[in-house]
């Protein structure tokens, strides 16, 4: 099969490598579709600590199950099948720790998530082990879904892990930091939420021009969001950019006893101390910070979508194959300039 193989910083290449192995406790599926998230950029081009090298990146995946074990098959009879569309929620809990005991698999002790221990989707083909079957990461995806929705369906889950953490209220002023997808993602899920005081901000006038475009009244490029803003600031800012500045935003703009979601990662280099305790002490300040999400929270979402109460449609706005998707991972600016999702279709 034809797979992304990521050999190091900046070094990822097309290579042909054997299709899995599955075993009767295993399940294979063929990928239909990877969305490229702003973590594998940031593995790219900073690398991990978590990854072991060479691997396959891609964690926004959905598929078709190709082969299914004979134990799958028979412990979980009537829910999978060959040629099912399946998502995957690419964290993969253990299921034994305090954390899994307590339906907070997104913080297990021992998380394996695909495109870091494991293989991940920008491949043709996918292995998927017994313990993520046995915990739930494998679900069944209604075929109303195109597979560029089914694949934003992890990320809309991570949206719904950082809302549901520190609740949405209609009253609230609210800041999303970044108007890429995530960005977007958090909008739309705050208006379902009833929230009606929602600003976002961004460094990228392209992305600006995008979310007014798509309903983000209160979009405004950085330097004009302090003349926007009301005077006391916002009560919930939502940092959903990856960047230094990005945060140091958040705590400029934060009212007093406001919160702030830490959604985005830092790469490992920059994350270093940018918080003022004092301001965090003296405004009564609350900080929460949300990674991942759960199974439970990737069917909330699936559930969302399915009943057409929020549209993934018009945050896809490029389909490449696994032959183009190298080169748009070297476009640095390419991909930190687009507004939407770029969505990699292994088979074609």
């Amino acid at each position: 099969m034809k797979a992304l193989m990521f050999n190091g910083i900046k070094d990822l290449e097309l290579v042909d490598v054997p299709v899995p192995s599955a075993k009767s406790d295993e399940i294979l599926i063929k990928v239909e579709a990877c969305s490229i998230c702003g973590s594998d950029l940031r593995i790219f081009n900073h690398g991990s600590h978590r990854i072991q090298k060479p691997t396959i990146l891609g964690h926004e995946i959905v598929g078709t199950i190709e082969f299914l074990g004979d134990n799958i098959r028979n412990k979980y009879e009537g829910l999978y099948s060959e040629g099912q569309r399946v998502g995957i929620s690419p964290a993969i809990p253990c299921g034994r720790c305090y954390w899994c005991k307590n339906k907070q698999q997104n913080v297990c002790d021992n998380l394996k998530i695909f495109g870091y221990e494991f293989w991940g989707g920008f491949s043709q083909f996918l292995l998927i082990p017994f313990t993520a079957i046995e915990n739930g990461c494998v679900i069944p995806v209604p075929e109303v879904l195109s597979p560029g929705e089914a694949a934003l369906i992890e990320p809309l889950a991570c949206v719904v892990n950082a809302q549901n953490s520190v609740g949405v209220s209609p009253d609230d002023t609210i800041l999303i930091i970044g108007a890429g997808v995530m960005g977007l993602l958090h909008f739309k899920l705050a208006s379902l939420y009833g929230a009606k005081k929602l600003f976002m901000c961004d460094k990228v006038p392209e992305r600006i021009i995008n979310a007014k475009a798509l309903g983000v009244e209160n979009a405004y490029v950085n330097n004009e969001l302090k003349y926007r803003l009301n005077k006391r600031g916002a009560d919930l800012v939502i940092v959903a950019a990856g960047t230094k500045s990005a945060l140091e935003a958040a705590f400029k703009y934060v009212a007093k006893r406001g919160k702030i979601v830490l959604f985005a990662g830092l790469p490992d280099a920059e994350d270093r101390q940018i918080i003022s305790s004092n301001q965090i002490h003296y405004n009564e300040l609350s900080i929460v910070g949300t990674h991942g999400s759960t199974p439970e929270q990737y069917r909330e979402a699936l559930r969302i979508v399915s009943e057409g109460k929020l549209s993934l449609k018009d945050l896809i706005k490029e389909k490449v194959t696994l032959e183009e998707a190298v080169s748009i991972f070297e476009q640095q600016n390419f991909l930190e300039n687009k507004p939407g999702r770029v969505v990699v279709f292994p088979n074609k």
